[in-house]
């Protein structure tokens, strides 16, 4: 789902924040003078309409601030909460948080919402049954609980907005993280090519020909693999530490292999016995954007969420020997 009304939508995040936010300040302000001020009933009808239009921004929000996340890729596509691999993933851990306390907000704005109509309702039927004195006391009896939790509400969206800033601006903590990884990115020389993968020609291949493999969008596909592990390649067996294998692939034409490229798929096995993948689809057709989620070029490596179906496949006995 992607579109330029949608990208303006999710860009304008931090817009849509500050209107829900400044209304549930001003919020508890507009009860608390109701309770004093010679015109109650007109500042109680304000401080209604001031926690709907908060509510309903507060939505709008968190609705922008969803499709922004998965806009840089901070959230997954489709995906509803970040997903922390890594303790060095601090934005994506504050971005837990954020989400987690803008949610919260939305629940006790909802709250008192509720107890302001409540508290009207019960304010109206007290006017008509009881004296004036009596009318002044149960009249800031009933309003103690919205003003209560209208200073939660500050209390959620305060923290909120306050990783919000964070996360946009930086602190100590998250410049040190992006300088850790940009540092650790220009070490990375497979950081923006695979570049092992594209060398798959040096590697030894396991056929002489390419098959058809259904598992690989029933692509024509041939393995290479790492002289290290194609003995163990071929018996079956896991691949030994610092091997790897590549299985390049090519478009059908009419049931035989065509010219038209099609991804590389790449299993690794790391240092310290972990499985690592990769796959790399430089142009991709239009008619198969729907496999890469409407990209037309993707490289995608571990632990993106992308390549959970790689990772469910080949740890399964009897696969796991596979690339």
């Amino acid at each position: 789902m992607s579109g330029p009304l949608l990208d303006l939508f999710a860009t304008e995040h931090p817009a849509f924040v500050h209107v829900p936010l400044g209304l549930v300040i001003a919020l508890p302000f507009s009860i608390a003078i109701s309770l004093k001020a010679k015109h109650t009933h007109a500042w109680k009808i304000a401080s209604f309409f001031i926690a709907i239009v908060a509510f309903a921004g507060s939505i709008v929000a968190i609705i922008s601030g969803l499709f922004w996340g998965r806009q840089i890729s901070l959230i997954s596509p489709g995906g509803y909460f970040p997903v922390v691999a890594s303790g060095k993933q601090i934005l994506q851990k504050m971005l837990q948080l954020h989400e987690i306390a803008a949610l919260a907000g939305v629940v006790v704005g909802f709250f008192c919402l509720v107890l302001i109509w409540r508290s009207m309702k019960e304010d109206n039927d007290a006017r008509v049954s009881t004296s004036p004195f009596h009318r002044r006391l149960a009249d800031r009896a009933v309003w103690l609980a919205p003003l209560f939790f209208s200073f939660l509400w500050i209390g959620a969206w305060g923290f909120c907005g306050k990783l919000g800033g964070i996360m946009v601006f930086g602190n100590e903590e998250t410049n040190k993280a992006a300088a850790a990884a940009d540092q650790a990115r220009k070490k990375d020389v497979e950081a923006d090519l695979p570049i092992r993968a594209l060398d798959y020609a040096s590697l030894e291949p396991v056929q002489a020909a390419p098959i058809r493999s259904k598992a690989h969008g029933n692509r024509w596909a041939r393995i290479w693999v790492t002289a290290s592990g194609i003995d163990d390649y071929k018996v079956g067996k896991p691949l030994p530490s610092g091997a790897y294998a590549v299985l390049s692939t090519v478009e059908d034409a009419r049931g035989k292999p065509g010219q038209e490229p099609g991804p590389l798929f790449m299993r690794e096995t790391l240092a310290d016995g972990r499985v690592s993948f990769a796959f790399y689809w430089p142009r991709v057709p239009e008619a198969r954007r729907a496999e890469t989620g409407g990209e037309d070029s993707a490289y995608w490596r571990s632990p993106s969420e992308k390549l959970k179906a790689c990772a469910v496949c080949h740890t399964t006995a009897g696969l796991a020997a596979k690339p």
